[in-house]
Parts: C-alpha cells; sequence; structure tokens
C-alpha cells in the first residue's frame, strides 16, 4: 500500500496527460461539431416560426458586436409571451451561437473552467429536456408556445418537420452537455494534481481530524498557493475535494477511484461482432438519408414551374410566340442564374452561376440514385449491400456532399425566384422553405450517425 502511495503522483500525471492528449484530439471536434448541429438546428425552428409570422426578425439583430458569451435574458415575460420580447431574445441568442461556432477553442488550455461555464450557460438557455409549458424557463415556455402553435395547425409538413428538429435538438444537447461536463471534470482533476505537486509539499502533512483543523489546513494551503502558483486561479471548492480524498481511513480506495474516472474509455479490439454493428448502422443511416428523394422531387417540380413563371413573367407576347417556335424547332434556350448562398452558417456568401437545365437534370439524377438504393431488387441496393465498411462510409460521405451542394443550391435558386417574383409585382412561385428544411434534417441526423461511425474507429485506431 505504501508504494501504491508513493506511485501515486507519477500515475495521477500520467493519466491526466493520457486522458488530456485524448479530449483533445477527440472529444473537442466531436463538440465542436456538435455544437455546430445545435446552431443548424436552433436556425431551423427559428426560420420555421419567421416564416409562419409567429416571430419576426429583429431590426436590431446586427446592431453592435458580440464579444463574449452572454446568456440572454429569461426572466419572467406577461401572460400573453410579448412576442417582441421573445423575438428579440430568439435573435440575440442566435447572435451568441454564431459568435460560440465562430470562436469555439481547439484546446483544452483555451477551454477553461471559466470559458466551459458560459458554454455550458448559453447551451442550457433552452431547457429542451422541459419545453413545453411547464418549463421554469419563462422563454422556453414562450417559445414552446409558438413550436406548438405550428405543430398543432394543418401544416403537416411544417408539424413533422419541427417535431423532428425538436427531438433532434433535445437529444443533442444532452450529448453537449455530457461532453461539457468530461472536459470540466478534466480541468478540476488536473488543477488538484498541480496543487498535490506543487502546494501541498509546501505544508504540513498532517490529516486534519477536526472542522477547525481542516479549516486552518485548507488556509495553510492558499497561502502556500499564492506562494507556489501566483498566475493560478483559487478553486476552494476543489481544495476541500483534495482534503477529503486524502482523509483516513479509506483514502487508497479513493485515490483509486480517482485513476479509474481519469482512464480512457475502454474499447475492446477483439470482438469481432463491433465491425457488423457498426456497419449496419451506417447501412440503416444511407437509407434513412435517401428518403430525401421524396423531397428532392417536390423541390425539382417546384423551381421548374417558378422558373417557367418568372420568365413567362418578363416574355412579352411576341417574345413568347418567338420562343414557342424556337422550342417547336429543338432550339431551346438554356437560362442561367446568378444565386448567392453560405456553404456554411458562418461562412461568406458565394456566388454561382446555375446553368438551370443542368441543374434540374443532375436533381434527377441525385434522386433517382436514391431511390434506388432503397429499392431492394435494384442493382443499386445490391451495390450497397455488398460494400465494407470503409467503402460505405466513403460513400456515405460522397452521398452526404451531394446532398449538401444540391440543398444550398435549391436554396440559392428558391430566394431568387421569390425575389423575381416580387419585383415582377404579379409572377406567382411557390417555396420550398418546408422541403429544404426537410431534407436539411435529413442531412443532419445522416452526418451524426457518420461522425458517431468515425468517432468509433478513430478511439479503436487509438488503443490499438
Amino acid at each position: 500500500m505504501e508504494n501504491d502511495a508513493a506511485d501515486f503522483p507519477h500515475r495521477l500525471e500520467e493519466a491526466i496527460v493520457q486522458r488530456g492528449k485524448w479530449l483533445e484530439t477527440v472529444r473537442i471536434p466531436l463538440l465542436k461539431d456538435a455544437v455546430g448541429t445545435y446552431r443548424s438546428l436552433f436556425e431551423s425552428i427559428a426560420q420555421a416560426l419567421l416564416k409562419k409570422g409567429l416571430l419576426r426578425e429583429d431590426p436590431y439583430a446586427y446592431d453592435g458586436t458580440v464579444r463574449s458569451i452572454v446568456a440572454p435574458s429569461d426572466s419572467a415575460l406577461s401572460e400573453t409571451g410579448d412576442d417582441s420580447e421573445v423575438g428579440s431574445r430568439v435573435a440575440a441568442y442566435r447572435r451568441q451561437l454564431e459568435f460560440l461556432l465562430n470562436g469555439l477553442p481547439s484546446t483544452l488550455a483555451s477551454l477553461d473552467l471559466i470559458a466551459l461555464k458560459g458554454i455550458s450557460s448559453l447551451l442550457s438557455y433552452v431547457d429542451w429536456e422541459g419545453f413545453g409549458e411547464r418549463s421554469h424557463s419563462p422563454t422556453t415556455r414562450a417559445l414552446a408556445r409558438l413550436v406548438i402553435a405550428v405543430r398543432l395547425s394543418k401544416d403537416g409538413l411544417s408539424s413533422r418537420a419541427l417535431q423532428e428538429t425538436q427531438e433532434q435538438i433535445g437529444k443533442l444537447s444532452r450529448d453537449i452537455r455530457e461532453r461539457v461536463a468530461e472536459l470540466e471534470a478534466w480541468h478540476r482533476e488536473s488543477w488538484k494534481a498541480q496543487v498535490r505537486a506543487k502546494v501541498l509539499p509546501l505544508v504540513s502533512s498532517h490529516s486534519p481530524r477536526t472542522g477547525e483543523e481542516r479549516t486552518a489546513k485548507a488556509l495553510q494551503i492558499k497561502k502556500a498557493f499564492e506562494q507556489a502558483l501566483p498566475e493560478g486561479t483559487w478553486h476552494p471548492q476543489l481544495v476541500q475535494e483534495i482534503l477529503g480524498e486524502d482523509q483516513p481511513p479509506g483514502s487508497a480506495e479513493r485515490l483509486e477511484k480517482l485513476l479509474v474516472s481519469l482512464a480512457l474509455p475502454h474499447v475492446s479490439i477483439s470482438k469481432p461482432e463491433d465491425v457488423p454493428r457498426r456497419r449496419t448502422a451506417l447501412l440503416e443511416a444511407v437509407r434513412g438519408v435517401c428518403s430525401a428523394a421524396q423531397e428532392i422531387g417536390q423541390c425539382e417540380e417546384a423551381l421548374v414551374e417558378n422558373e417557367r413563371a418568372v420568365q413567362n413573367r418578363r416574355l412579352g407576347v411576341l417574345q413568347r410566340i418567338k420562343q414557342w417556335f424556337r422550342k417547336k424547332m429543338g432550339r431551346l434556350d438554356n437560362p442561367v442564374y446568378d444565386i448567392e448562398y453560405r456553404p456554411s452558417p458562418t461562412a461568406e456568401l458565394k456566388n454561382e452561376s446555375i446553368d438551370f437545365l443542368r441543374f434540374v437534370s443532375e436533381m434527377r439524377e441525385l434522386k433517382a440514385i436514391l431511390v434506388e438504393i432503397t429499392e431492394t431488387a435494384s442493382p443499386g441496393h445490391r451495390r450497397i449491400e455488398a460494400m465494407d465498411e470503409e467503402q460505405l462510409c466513403e460513400f456515405f460521405g460522397w452521398l452526404l456532399r451531394q446532398l449538401r451542394q444540391l440543398h444550398l443550391r435549391m436554396e440559392g435558386l428558391n430566394a431568387l425566384f421569390q425575389v423575381k417574383a416580387v419585383s415582377d409585382h404579379g409572377a406567382t412561385v411557390q417555396s420550398i422553405k418546408l422541403e429544404l428544411l426537410a431534407i436539411e434534417n435529413g442531412i443532419i441526423r445522416a452526418d451524426a450517425a457518420r461522425r458517431e461511425n468515425m468517432a468509433c474507429r478513430e478511439t479503436l485506431d487509438s488503443k490499438a
């Protein structure tokens, strides 16, 4: 036992170093991905409510610059919910999430306890666990009323899309809390280990027996801390944890339990059934994202009709006759539209010229691929079933990239046709925002499954 006690500082330091490397290479990237997904999901909810007129764009949304993570006000609202105040809070929250996503650190040193506390406070601002009329949060209750209004409406597509998004963001918020908690735990143990190594040797090794002795010992540790670590942050509650862990009897068991808590998650690399299980999960995710074929078909029909409506509105009678003759002769004009979109929520606007007829052809090709994968007797389905995990993961990544690019271009064309319809004072066009939202939610779910598979494989590689 004495040898174990003497070896404890070395084992503790090694455990903290190894866990720190694992957190930086595996868990922090997953946290950043999760925060990005959370922000996208919340944007989907906000955009759906804005489209329904239940929220209004905050005219001051871009006034000023966000310089630090501060959760918006969650003070009591009036009985009616005060829609303008709710809209302002939602707009402020969206700005905070964008600021967080842009500046989220990639190292443990930057993600210290203070930073993690701010992140945790921001991402728990909306009470997704108790999302409804009974939530303790006034803002959550008001937001829930708006979401419920859409879910109870006759718009089935909007209702289903919001329900799916709410379920996803609720699950994701739990995952984020767990990841933040494990980072906080590492920082606490790292600070305690530093105190054990540099501060405790400067004070008496006598274990306090009474409350008065424990208070006196804590004061001694604080004075030594100011001497040994003058730039450090003092955490009195963690000092009490150290004294509790070192207090006999049972200190050896408590210290051993501490080392176990810092050990890397155990992943068995000898179980052959793990690979087919992961492959099965990937197959299910691929089949799930293929359901976007229906929405892509609806978007194609709407965009073709919208393009025709915009073109016809701009043509005079003689031009329409001329166009009719050109079509009869097989000489079709190939319209090109300049659109703009953001490749990611935080990216700069990108401009692109879209050859409309070619784009429609590409939409049909991708839709055909998705449909073929879901048809059990098709060659495409058999090819997917024959892929190993590596091939399936590579194909899945390609498929998601194609869907994202298609989604961005459809979104750009939809916005362009809406603007043209307004400027032409009479052209009637359909909006495909709800179909785009359904496709985006499917991509988010599928990408989460892909990242989970990659994280599992990375963890296996680190253990190998």
